[in-house]
């Protein structure tokens, strides 16, 4: 989304007043009116969103857009909004400065507008993390060292506060998923993926993304798979090798894709691909893979439902029965620091509402050994982890919690706590991580986009 810089606009508030800012619909139907004699729409589809600015006197300035194209049917519109007669929002009687939003739609050959009113308790804050850790006392000494900044539907142009999956392509471009629309961050802009430039409209909820080795995009949208190169958009025919949906999208160092499905491992390699499942490896504990991942040796770890396995040059290993960490759980993500240690989430096989206590970190050292890090034995807040990050530039692991914020680990003794109570994110649910070649950390949330950025 570009910003279009026609006006100056500090201290205002978001749909705020009582009433609200406001215009006539009948204006807006003449802005349609004027649209329609004007252009030949029958091939549009799609819809346009504005962020105007309603000042006290009635005067309106629009901020911000939805159109990546920036082309004369929106700087027509743009006019239009700017010169609009509009009722500045009241509180407590006074007239203040507020903003609104205004959707145009495109359908059957014709365009039509109405006010989009924002859901103002989504605006409230997300509560108190939950940290089931009672023994620490989180003094966070590193915490002042970083910005944080928090984008939302609400500050931004972000098309929804609800994130699930995100990734940095090869140009440091933030992909980023919500469940009402796909949206690219190159540090200052938002431009979003709609009907306008991809088969998605702006609302169409992602399900995951992933970037390969040649830095093409790949997304699951609808149980279909999408690659987006330089040629453009292309389905993917996934079906043809499984026929449940993916449930990941992850990539191994060279930069094969690894497709986790409910009937297997799906491995993309130069074309051609490859389905690992119970047919081919006995002993996976199940076709129902979760999370695969392949460290710096070439062994393979897969993560079912029913346990774990790894693979070492075409040899499994089961841990079910083993005296690790693994047993009876699987693994949901993994990262290596480098000198080859091993970190990795899990999570319960059977798992209960709650704090499993067989949830957590697991740590597999080069040396062989294993240490296993939960809330009752360590700094973690809470044991159900959503996603993991290791910092090369810090030597730091960063752990997405579902229930406590983020938490950092010096990979020693250091366990330091951020969420919503002692930073400016805005909740303690962490669903992703991603970090760009310059160390900035980005975290997709259930309550907006945050940045860390270290000062």
């Amino acid at each position: 989304m570009e910003k279009i810089n026609v006006c100056n606009a500090t201290n205002f508030c978001m749909d705020c007043g009582d009433p609200k800012a406001t215009c006539d619909q009948f204006t807006l139907d003449y802005i349609c009116d004027q649209i329609n004699r004007k252009y030949i729409l029958k091939d549009a589809y799609g819809s346009l969103s504005f962020q105007v600015l309603v000042e006290p006197s009635g005067f309106s300035c629009v901020l911000s857009h939805t159109d990546v194209t920036n082309g004369p049917l929106t700087a027509e519109l743009i006019r239009y909004l700017n010169g609009n007669i509009w009722r500045a929002a009241k509180v407590n009687g006074k007239p203040v400065s507020a903003s609104v939003n205004v959707i145009f739609r495109f359908a059957n050959g014709k365009i039509s507008s109405q006010m989009q009113r924002m859901d103002l308790t989504e605006l409230k804050p997300a509560g108190d993390p939950t940290i089931y850790n009672k023994t620490v006392a989180y003094t966070n000494p590193s915490l002042n060292s970083y910005e944080f900044t928090t984008w939302t539907k609400y500050n931004s142009p972000l098309p929804d506060n609800i994130s699930k999956s995100c990734i940095i392509d090869k140009t440091d471009v933030l992909w980023y998923t919500t469940i009402k629309g796909l949206t690219r961050f190159d540090g200052q802009n938002f431009n979003p993926v709609n009907e306008f430039n991809s088969p998605f409209t702006g609302e169409t909820a992602v399900t995951d993304i992933n970037v390969d080795k040649d830095n093409n995009k790949w997304v699951y949208v609808d149980d279909k798979m999408y690659k987006y190169s330089d040629a453009g958009w292309q389905i993917f025919d996934f079906k043809k090798f499984v026929t449940p949906g993916a449930i990941r999208i992850l990539n191994n160092r060279h930069g094969d894709l690894l497709f986790a499905t409910k009937a297997g491992l799906v491995v993309l390699r130069k074309d051609k691909v490859v389905v690992l499942n119970k047919k081919t490896i006995p002993l996976l504990p199940s076709s129902n893979v979760y999370y695969v991942y392949e460290d710096s040796r070439k062994r393979l770890w897969i993560g079912t439902s029913k346990g774990c396995i790894m693979i070492d040059h075409n040899v499994p290993t089961t841990f079910n029965t083993s005296n690790t960490p693994l047993k009876d759980t699987y693994i949901s993500n993994a990262t290596e620091d480098e000198a080859g240690n091993l970190y990795f989430s899990l999570t319960a096989c059977n798992a209960t509402p709650g704090d499993n206590d067989k949830e957590g970190i697991a740590v597999l050292r080069t040396n062989g050994t294993w240490v296993f890090y939960n809330d009752k034995n360590s700094g973690m807040p809470s044991n159900h982890v959503n996603d993991m990050l290791y910092d090369q530039h810090e030597h730091v692991l960063w752990i997405a919690t579902e229930q406590s914020g983020l938490v950092r680990f010096n990979l020693k003794d250091g366990w330091e706590n951020y969420h919503n109570n002692n930073t400016p994110m805005p909740g303690y649910t962490i669903n992703k991580l991603a970090q760009d070649s310059k160390g900035v950390i980005y975290a997709a949330t259930v309550n907006g986009l945050v940045r860390i950025k270290k000062r």
